[in-house]
């Protein structure tokens, strides 16, 4: 959070009802509520997913899903995301951290009727790895060099190096588990089978996933409602005005405008958590004109940060140097705020041979806060240094399936990792799977490699700073802020807590 804009989590919420207070919300209207029943159902509003395959998730939607219908080994739970266990009874690990194992809670049914054992966490680890899946979590194991199960429970891993965040590589999630017998392939995207409090009882891609009560879930009288319904909504205003009608119990991921509007309005309550997240604005730097690292430079000194954070983000966040180790991170290194310069922007440009302008599309998601709002003012920012954008919005499913990692500029949302050098390996390592920027560099390399097989912390810590400065220096990203995960419910809804890695704590949701 901005240093001179520090609060607490709940001044914050109060502080957001008094901005709300003084927005209208025109032209609301009823929404009536299909198939009513005595059951207890919650409904959650989200934008369509790219994907529902467990290990195959591309977004926040299909993030959300999963973590219902399915589970992980690890978890973070309340108000302050601590980090918790879920499938994982017991772990341990050698002492230069090569070797690590984890011991399975017993007795943990997946939907279709099988045990968890220690046989579907090697499975889960292997699918992952395979470069057929096409998992974006493919970069989290490549240390891994043999997964043994060591008895019915207890799963082994042995790694190539040294790596000391190893478990941290189970809070991403792409990494709930799934089992070794199931056929995900065929019925991945229909519906898959979890371990999850939530079974999936019927999807309609683009419309609704409906989810029952799993009632062999492992927490005792968890979860606490009959049925779970998600509506499948692209517009964020419309999203908001069932939210308001009653018509939806719970929005995830809201923009922080919607925040504002809704919180202790209207019968709604609002929660936030503020971690790692960013919106980076991403040049393609295998190709002109951003091959040039001063045409790269020239978009960062163009950009005002500290504009970008008050008119995004209405000041609630952290401002952002250029890299994804944002202030949460113990790894961070402060080295200094990179001030709005436009004459050496012009400057850098002229050294690149452009010194009569830049005309270049910049693509967004249209529906994914707070990328079209960063669009927009980063369009406006650089403009007077002779950077000319032409705004190019269109919905997430169509934005991540054809102009995400294909165009030259783009911005684009990320979630918070616990493992920030997860979010490195897979954004901007050569070869990464979400490397939108196509970099190549191989001294970043070296240096990732580095951080992630040291131990001690004081000599790991300069690896993580030289990363740091190297993506500041000649990265292929504008990274002006870190943003918080903002969600509003009902007032009737109890217990739902937003975390830091964007999981959405449903499991425990009271309706009352």
């Amino acid at each position: 959070m901005s240093k001179d804009k520090k609060i607490s989590r709940r001044d914050f919420i109060k502080g957001a009802a008094i901005t709300g207070a003084a927005v209208s919300v025109p032209g609301l209207w009823s929404f009536s509520s299909i198939g009513q029943s005595s059951k207890n159902v919650v409904k959650v509003g989200v934008r369509p997913p790219k994907q529902i395959n467990p290990g195959t998730l591309g977004d926040s939607p299909g993030q959300v899903m999963a973590s219902v219908y399915s589970d992980y080994l690890f978890r973070l739970r309340g108000e302050e995301s601590e980090r918790t266990r879920s499938l994982v009874e017991d772990y341990s690990f050698n002492e230069d951290r090569s070797e690590w194992s984890f011991k399975l809670r017993e007795g943990v049914k997946f939907h279709h009727g099988t045990e968890l054992t220690s046989r579907d966490l090697k499975y889960t680890v292997r699918r992952i790895m395979d470069p057929d899946v096409g998992s974006p979590a493919k970069t989290l194991f490549t240390n891994v060099e043999e997964v043994e199960e060591v008895d019915r429970y207890t799963t082994k891993f042995y790694l190539a190096d040294t790596d000391p965040d190893f478990g941290l590589n189970f809070y991403d999630y792409n990494t709930s588990i799934v089992a070794h017998d199931f056929d995900y392939e065929k019925y991945g995207e229909q519906r898959p089978s979890g371990t999850g409090a939530f079974k999936i009882k019927d999807y309609k891609p683009g419309e609704r996933m409906v989810l029952e009560k799993n009632p062999d879930y492992f927490l005792s009288d968890v979860p606490y409602v009959d049925e779970l319904h998600f509506v499948i909504l692209p517009e964020e205003a419309t999203r908001r005005l069932r939210l308001q009608s009653g018509d939806l119990d719970i929005l995830t991921n809201v923009e922080l405008n919607t925040f504002n509007q809704l919180v202790n309005k209207n019968n709604i309550d609002g929660d936030y958590a503020i971690g790692g997240a960013f919106a980076p604005i991403t040049m393609r730097t295998d190709r002109p004109p951003f091959n040039d690292n001063n045409v790269r430079l020239a978009m960062k000194y163009a950009t005002d940060r500290r504009f970008l954070l008050d008119s995004v983000l209405s000041g609630f966040g952290d401002l952002g140097h250029d890299t994804p180790i944002a202030p949460t991170y113990e790894w961070y290194t402060d080295l200094g705020l990179r001030e709005q310069n436009i004459e050496k922007a012009r400057s850098l440009l002229a050294q690149a041979g452009h010194g009569s302008g830049l005309d270049v599309k910049l693509y967004y998601p249209s529906n994914v806060f707070p990328c079209p709002d960063t669009a927009l003012n980063v369009k406006q920012l650089v403009e007077p240094a002779g950077i000319n954008l032409k705004l190019e919005g269109s919905t997430s499913d169509v934005y991540y399936s054809k102009y995400w990692t294909q165009t030259n500029l783009k911005v684009a949302q990320w979630i918070h990792r616990e493992n920030v050098l997860g979010v490195v390996k897979q954004g901007f390592r050569t070869g990464a799977a979400f490397n939108a920027g196509h970099y190549s560099n191989s001294e970043l390399d070296e240096e990732i490699e580095k951080a992630s097989t040291t131990v001690e912390p004081e000599a790991r810590q300069k690896h993580f700073t030289k990363i740091q400065k190297i993506l500041r220096e000649e990265g292929p990203s504008v990274i002006p802020f870190h943003q918080g995960i903002y969600g509003a419910t009902r007032k009737n809804i109890k217990d739902y807590k937003e975390v830091r890695n964007g999981t959405h704590e449903l499991r425990f949701v009271k309706k009352t």
